[in-house]
């Protein structure tokens, strides 16, 4: 087995943000850390709107981001901090639209250590040093400065590093243009040493060297440090955070401290500590929000004169999701980033609070100093997750995953597409075949609405409204239309080509047979005529009268869709017209004067061309799409001479695909709306996750769309930053799992938290509860199944629960099963009985009939009864040390697969006769198992453990020998071990691959229709990946040649070793990682042409072979 590696979903949680101006434009941007990807967003401050700019993966564990810039500079440069063992500074290039790496220092080892530095990073506000610092004793400091050629350039690095000492927090101070000064939360361990201390480092430019210049003690509770404005803008100092308490700290000033207010229902007791806080500065004056673990957010005020700081106010401002970092835009908005469980918002500011401060308060149901004005929807800390078939008419599964936390928990839909806003729908009177805009001088923006028989314009404004369009025929359908250079339009009819002049005359060319299909732009037309198949070209001529070319265009075939070429910026007519023909081709004439109609390329298709359209990508990168009536998308290169090759197919749906043109691309529609599209340099065709479409027109950022007898005006938002779209159900409590009706499809959803626990039955088509049933105080809901028993044909749900639950050592008080049976048509349960067991229940399994149970080391089954369950066997030592769940072999009824929390996977069998389990095949390695899912055969299982390392375990072929000829191995059982204490068979490796996140789901599925299975699977940060079989040898060749190259020539821009960042734990094998075949994209010319002499391919080999991976198993 060879598998090839995708990211379909980056990670969601955000685990640090800055802010700054990456660009070097006047625009304020957030460069934002998810799981190993860096990003760059932006904020459009007229519409409110955020946009993902760019995602590039790193390669490395990112623990820390901060920004700054040099004295006189222009542009931001992040200071990135790493698993890589050292420092780097990267440069986001809008030539190259990437980020680059401009300095990078190694300083230790790589991996996540406390005593290697990266755990910390901290600018000086004047671009002068940066402190890296790690969890214990290590502090490194770099000067940097710039060379003649204005470049970043670091100083050799200077420590600061104090023995037996755990820092918990780093900032730099602002003193301005004084030496550089970082202040650390610090605690020795030493048997003398005093409590946590408030520490200033230093910097000499003067001597280069770092100094421990002051300390002072702070309360035991310090854990987080905001630097205050300083330099003529602020009284510089820090403010240091405690559990209910903030302080203000400076050397040679006083203490002013203040106690943080307390909810009024909240008891006294522990106070809050801060998560995340943001300073914002304004003119002579500045504030601070600080946001508390309960996602209550407050405003602090410093009142300080030239003697310093007088007094520090605190008062409550408004209650958000807890987030992991806050940053103020100078233009009004709040952007806060969520960890875990939550979505990442943006809010612009009403009012700046009533600066009331009280010791107690009342928090808002409803913001009322912030006003949500954009969301990103996260699907972080991820519990469980599977693909299913829910919804009926679509053709692929969803993922549904069960996220979060607490009252931050939901059920999220993952579909493949890009949101849709739905901006406007106006009902009309029958249904349109097409739509066009035009854009008029004196009339505006105008849609003209197509229908079977006549022709209606309207106006917008308000509200749709008709509008009066002199010339337009509107009692006759419109086939094309266009409004041309110096005014006037342009409009196509089944029998004849009227131009519209800008006075208002009309100029008709009326047709010897009806008009099949036609093009038009601004100044040339092409009409393809029934009879004979004829082509005829119109051109404006200098007198701007639309006259027909002398010769038409004979193809030798019925012509059943025509398309003009985009118009380059240096030219004013389009070179090239794309004719569909019903011989099952597509071709290309050129309509330049020298070669007029020359034919110049050909393309044979799969069925009859239903539409045809030019996209210019960009870059002078002209495509052309080819929708066919069999449901796919054939999209060809036209080279400069206007041949086609590197020809790729898609398939789309069952219907026949329409192509629209848009802005850099063409809009397909058929069963679902597609948008192809060009992202970081790749081209790509996304569903728009909306209904089934008929024809779209682009209005401004905007499409007009007709669905039915309805027009709609749709935004597609942030295209191209996430392929999965996300739909969130909330929850109550953090859930332990689900499982689905057969029949009606809901969802009985276990949850718990605390001492509370519930069962929830959710609808996945309105997010509506049907069913809650709240569990017996001190019971917590710990794993669900759905079962079906032998001698009953009702279908059931069995949820284990503990009472007393005790994580260390393991244990409680008491543990049932209790058994729901579906009603209501499959939308609500029914309690039927509660039966204790013996030990916490792990993992429930419907086996052969009956409930399995497992409890820590033990499997047990469960048959049916009236007033309980009744145990039929019980096995007390199957795992070595506790079992963390359990999975149903794929082909024999009576295997099953056991994953032990500690000590890998196990085969296990059931001896019927001897009502005992028996482990066949268990593993040599210890792999603390997360999750796990077997493969078809039934000898392969795909896991995963808590270090984030993938891997595929196989039988040996004895072990499937032995297995058929004794199915309950119960021979196999009483044979001698291959050493003491071990199954009869071990597990063979035979992939390990590094995914740098904990795995929490798998799931084995086809993505796409008549698609090959993939195994899925999704990580807790959020993240959504594949891993593709590769068949062939030619296709593992090939992509583990372009791998080593990419290793070899362009390695990852953090500085990580690819190979050794994924063979963190275990030497990678038999894995392709995509995600670096696929940066291939971002690279420049030059290192493309390296690249591919490397592999000896050409470049459009490589791109197309990488595409038809995604086309074929993924997206």
């Amino acid at each position: 087995m060879f598998l090839y590696n995708l990211t379909l979903q980056p990670a969601s949680a955000i685990s640090s943000t800055v802010l700054g101006h990456f660009s070097g434009t006047k625009q304020q941007e957030l460069v934002v850390a998810r799981g190993p990807r860096l990003e760059l967003w932006q904020a459009d401050t007229t519409t409110g709107k955020l946009s993902i700019e760019h995602s590039e993966d790193l390669f490395c564990r990112i623990r820390g981001l901060a920004p700054f810039r040099i004295a006189g500079g222009t542009k931001d440069y992040i200071a990135l901090a790493a698993d890589t063992g050292a420092f780097c500074v990267l440069e986001y290039s809008t030539k190259e639209r990437r980020f680059l790496a401009v300095q990078y220092h190694e300083f230790g080892r790589t991996g996540l250590r406390r005593l290697v530095a990266g755990q910390y990073v901290a600018a000086d506000p004047r671009g002068r040093a940066v402190m890296v610092a790690a969890v214990e004793r290590s502090k490194i400091v770099y000067i940097i400065t710039r060379d003649s050629e204005a470049r970043v350039v670091l100083a050799s690095p200077l420590e600061a590093s104090r023995p037996s000492t755990v820092c918990f927090d780093v900032v730099a101070v602002d003193v301005g243009y004084e030496n550089p000064v970082f202040a650390a939360i610090e605690s020795s361990y030493e048997e003398e040493a005093e409590g946590k201390q408030l520490v200033y480092y230093e910097l000499d430019l003067g001597l280069n060297h770092v100094v421990r210049k002051w300390s002072t003690e702070v309360g035991d509770s310090a854990h987080r440090l905001i630097a205050l404005p300083g330099g003529g803008d602020g009284p510089s100092g820090v403010l240091v955070c405690m559990e209910g308490r903030i302080e203000y700290r400076h050397q040679g000033g006083a203490v002013q401290g203040v106690d943080m207010p307390r909810r009024l229902e909240d008891p006294e007791g522990r106070g809050q500590m801060v998560v995340a806080s943001a300073v914002h500065r304004m003119k002579q004056a500045f504030f601070i929000l600080a946001q508390a673990e309960n996602g209550d957010v407050f405003k602090i005020t410093v009142d300080y004169s030239d003697e310093g700081v007088r007094r520090v106010g605190i008062g409550y401002f408004d209650t958000l999701p807890a987030a992991s970092d806050l940053c103020i835009l100078r233009a009004g908005f709040l952007f806060a980033a969520s960890g875990a469980g939550g979505s990442h918002q943006l809010f612009q500011f009403e009012n700046l609070g009533n600066d009331e401060e009280s010791a107690q308060y009342t928090a808002h149901e409803e913001l009322e100093s912030l006003a949500l004005v954009d969301e990103i929807e996260g699907a972080s800390a991820v519990v469980r997750a599977q693909a299913l078939h829910v919804a009926a008419g679509e053709e692929a599964p969803q993922i549904y995953a069960l996220c979060g936390a607490g009252a931050q928990s939901s059920l999220k839909i993952l579909r493949h597409g890009a949101d849709v806003s739905e901006v406007a729908v106006s009902e009309l009177p029958a249904a349109p075949r097409a739509v066009w805009t035009l854009q008029t001088e004196d009339r505006g923006e105008l849609i003209v609405v197509g229908f079977a028989a006549s022709t209606l314009v309207l106006a917008m404004g308000d509200d749709l409204a008709e509008a009066d369009l002199p010339g337009v025929a509107l009692d006759e359908a419109t086939l094309a239309v266009s409004a041309m250079d110096g005014g006037g339009l342009v409009q196509v009819t089944p029998r004849a080509v009227r131009h519209v002049r800008g006075d208002g005359r009309v100029t008709e060319w009326a047709a010897p047979s009806a008009i099949a299909c036609a093009a038009v732009n601004a100044r040339q037309a092409v009409v393809a005529l029934t009879r004979g198949s004829p082509v005829v070209y119109f051109e404006v001529d200098a007198n701007g009268v639309l006259r027909e070319h002398a010769d038409r265009l004979d193809v030798g075939a019925d012509v059943t869709c025509v398309a003009l070429s985009p118009v380059a910026q240096t030219r004013l007519l389009a070179g090239l017209v794309a004719v569909g023909c019903a011989d099952q081709t597509v071709r290309v004439h050129a309509l330049e004067a020298h070669r007029s109609l020359e034919a110049l390329g050909l393309q044979a298709v799969a069925d009859v061309a239903h539409s045809v359209a030019f996209a210019d990508h960009g870059g002078g990168v002209v495509a052309l799409y080819a929708g066919l009536r069999n449901g796919l998308l054939v999209r060809a290169h036209v080279d400069a001479m206007g041949d086609l090759d590197d020809a790729r197919t898609r398939f789309l749906g069952a219907r026949a695909v329409q192509l629209c043109p848009v802005a850099s691309g063409a809009v397909a529609l058929s069963s679902a709306p597609w948008l192809c599209h060009v992202m970081q340099g790749r081209v790509r065709a996304t569903p728009l996750s909306y209904d089934a479409l008929e024809w779209a027109a682009p209005l401004g950022d905007a499409l007009v769309c007709v669905a039915g007898a309805s027009l709609r005006v749709l935004h597609v938002d942030r295209l191209g930053a996430q392929a999965l779209t996300c739909a969130s159900i909330p929850l109550a409590l953090t859930p332990r799992g689900f499982c689905t009706h057969p029949g009606s499809r809901f969802f009985a959803v276990a949850e718990t938290t605390g001492a509370s626990s519930l069962v929830r039955v959710v609808s996945p088509f309105d997010g509506s509860s049907t069913f809650v049933d709240d569990l017996p105080p001190a019971h917590s809901a710990l794993c669900v199944a759905a079962v079906r028993f032998a001698d009953d044909a009702g279908e059931y749900v069995a949820v284990g629960c503990a009472e007393g639950l005790r994580l260390r050592p393991r244990g409680c008080d008491a543990a049932t099963i209790r058994l729901y049976r579906w009603v209501e048509d499959g939308t609500a349960l029914e309690l039927v009985h509660a039966t204790p067991v013996d030990g916490v229940p792990q993992a429930l399994l419907a086996f052969d009939g009956q409930l399995l149970v497992a409890a820590g080391r033990s499997l047990a089954l469960y048959a049916l009864g009236t007033r309980r369950l009744l145990r039929k066997a019980l096995t007390a030592v199957v795992a070595p040390h506790l079992i963390a769940s359990v999975c149903a072999h794929p082909t024999q009824p009576r295997w099953l697969f056991v994953a032990d929390a500690r000590e890998s996977v196990l085969l296990v069998a059931f001896n019927a006769v001897a009502r005992a389990f028996h482990v066949v095949v268990d593993d040599s390695l210890p792999r603390h198992i997360t999750c796990m899912h077997p493969l078809e055969d039934g000898l392969t299982v795909v896991a995963a453990d808590k270090f984030g390392s993938l891997f595929v375990l196989r039988a040996p072929e004895a072990a499937a020998q032995c297995l058929d000829a004794d199915p309950s191995a119960a021979r196999a059982a009483y044979e001698r071990p291959r050493m003491p204490g071990a199954a009869p068979f071990c597990w063979r490796a035979v992939a390990e691959f590094h995914v740098g996140d904990m795995v929490t789901a798998i799931d084995v599925c086809s993505l796409a229709p008549h698609a090959r299975p993939v195994i899925l699977y999704a990580t807790l940060l959020g993240a959504v990946h594949v891993a593709v079989p590769l068949v062939g040898q030619g296709d593992v060749d090939f992509f583990t040649a372009l791998e080593s190259a990419l290793r070899k020539h362009c390695p990852p821009v953090s500085g990580r070793d690819h190979q050794a960042y994924r063979s963190a734990f275990m030497p990678v094998r038999s894995v392709v990682d995509g995600d670096l075949c696929e940066s291939f994209y971002l690279l420049t010319e030059e290192q493309r042409t390296l690249v591919a002499g490397e592999v000896d391919r050409a470049q459009m080999d490589i791109l197309k072979k990488m595409e038809d991976v995604r086309a074929m198993f993924a997206f």
